[in-house]
């Protein structure tokens, strides 16, 4: 896995008082984008002063720092104005208490040891993905659905320019003309419905992966959906979660899966991807 020709390198913090656990982090890091520039740190001031300086956009953060613990130089150094777009906190274990303290941080992930060079390239690729500007529709026939919708987007730490409507056909003059990465589209939209808006474009070939709201049952839709290039159905009304993990995929990206595990309890997926449907003729990478 490589960062893609033209994205900006990277610049990251490694803190952790173990030189073997900082020593391998720098050898993934180097290996997924030999441009990246790391600073490391063995203390808690240390890591705040990089944090003030340098302003990474991603860092490791071990729990245990020679003074402060990593969780508290973040704190320190949240407080004092600065804080690393994609936090990813790396435990010897996963205790309950990850939760409060990686929900009170904004982590992006939590990383277990021993490390997973596989699990690790996926975070660099998200981080690369996250700074990389990325246009999106919204097509969404109520307020409270395009609320929810551009809250957790708005929140997501990708670097997001996300165009709202709640009319069937302006959205299809947007997709038209428009270089959209992705879109979420209303299957009960007004003037053209979501699925009528998306056969309309299927002959189109566009490179928008798209993304079905709807308040019926997920695979029927999905079944329909199939044939009309769509990408995935969400169903409506949603947790914050259902929206994350759906943005995750929209994005070609597989959702940070510990830090998911402290924060939502086991539920059934309100997304169905169209890839998943028995004999689908589609596959998403």
């Amino acid at each position: 896995m490589e960062l893609e020709d033209g994205g900006a390198p990277a610049r990251v913090v490694i803190a952790d008082c173990d030189p073997g656990r900082r020593l391998s982090l720098r050898e993934i890091v180097l290996r997924f984008d030999p441009r990246a520039v790391i600073d490391e740190a063995t203390s808690g001031q240390a890591l705040c002063d990089i944090l003030l300086r340098h302003r990474p956009t991603l860092a490791f953060v071990g729990l245990q720092l020679d003074d402060l613990s990593g969780p508290e130089a973040v704190a320190v150094a949240r407080r004092a104005g600065a804080e690393p777009p994609c936090l990813v906190l790396v435990a010897t274990r996963v205790l309950p208490h990850w939760q409060e303290i990686a929900t009170s941080l904004g982590a992006y992930e939590v990383l277990k040891t021993p490390l997973d060079p596989g699990h690790i390239e996926q975070l660099l690729h998200a981080d690369a993905r996250r700074r990389a500007p990325t246009r999106a529709l919204l097509a969404c026939s109520t307020p409270a659905g395009r609320s929810a919708i551009s809250r957790v987007v708005a929140r997501s730490g990708f670097a997001i320019d996300l165009d709202e409507t709640d009319d069937g056909r302006h959205a299809l003059r947007q997709l038209k003309f428009a270089a959209y990465d992705f879109a979420f589209i209303d299957v009960k939209l007004g003037g053209i419905d979501g699925l009528e808006l998306a056969c309309q474009i299927q002959p189109l070939s566009l490179p928008t992966r798209i993304t079905l709201l709807t308040t019926s049952e997920l695979e029927p839709v999905a079944q329909a959906g199939r044939y009309f290039g769509v990408d995935a159905v969400l169903r409506m009304p949603f947790y914050a979660r259902d929206i994350d993990l759906a943005l995750h995929n929209a994005l070609g990206l597989r959702r940070p899966y510990l830090l998911n595990a402290l924060t939502a309890p086991p539920a059934p997926s309100a997304l169905l991807r169209i890839a998943d449907l028995p004999n689908s003729r589609r596959k998403i990478a």
